[in-house]
């Protein structure tokens, strides 16, 4: 069995994107992003919702868990994952934390690789291709009338408040106590 590869080499299969304009009725973006996509295993972060690749990460490997053992609380994969993100139980409160809503400007695009089992068992990493993915994102980019952001998952303050996550001070926290948090609130979203 080879070493699993450090998270920091494999990055996560998300896109940054941004809006001309705050979203006015976002119900209605996520209808249209439902319609285009290709299937449940590309979803729609609000933009403050993605923390760190870490942090996508983790969610990946605990929807992987529950997913191998038929404990997902959601029915489909996408709507697990979101709820994963923002650390609760109950899909409304994920949808109101980490999904999109009226007024966002900025959102990211995440593909969910492949579930495993194996992947869980063997630590590995999933495959993926890249550029197949990379093709699809600026598909559906296209399809949101949205442009690329230039820059991976950030923590910022907007993070704490959206994702509600128990940091100290939050104007002044930093890169690492906002990502703990954020892992702390994936770890927990089943007690919550």
């Amino acid at each position: 069995m080879r070493p699993p590869q450090s998270v920091s080499r494999i990055p996560y299969p998300c896109w940054g994107l941004s809006f001309a304009e705050p979203i006015g009725d976002a119900s209605e973006l996520v209808e249209s992003f439902l319609e285009w996509r290709n299937d449940e295993r590309w979803l729609l972060l609000c933009g403050p919702a993605a923390v760190s690749e870490t942090q996508l990460w983790t969610a990946w490997f605990g929807l992987c868990s529950r997913h191998a053992n038929s404990t997902m609380r959601a029915n489909s994969l996408d709507v697990e994952f979101i709820r994963l993100i923002a650390g609760t139980h109950q899909i409304r409160i994920g949808f109101e934390r980490a999904g999109l809503a009226d007024g966002d400007q900025t959102a990211w695009l995440v593909h969910i690789p492949e579930l495993s089992a194996e992947n869980i068992r063997e630590k590995e990493w999933p495959t993926m291709d890249r550029v197949a993915l990379d093709q699809e994102a600026d598909r559906l980019m296209c399809v949101l009338n949205a442009k690329f952001l230039p820059h991976g998952p950030i923590p910022h303050e907007e993070s704490v408040q959206r994702l509600e996550l128990q940091v100290e001070d939050a104007a002044n926290a930093d890169f690492d106590s906002i990502q703990r948090s954020a892992l702390a609130h994936i770890a927990l979203a089943d007690f919550n």
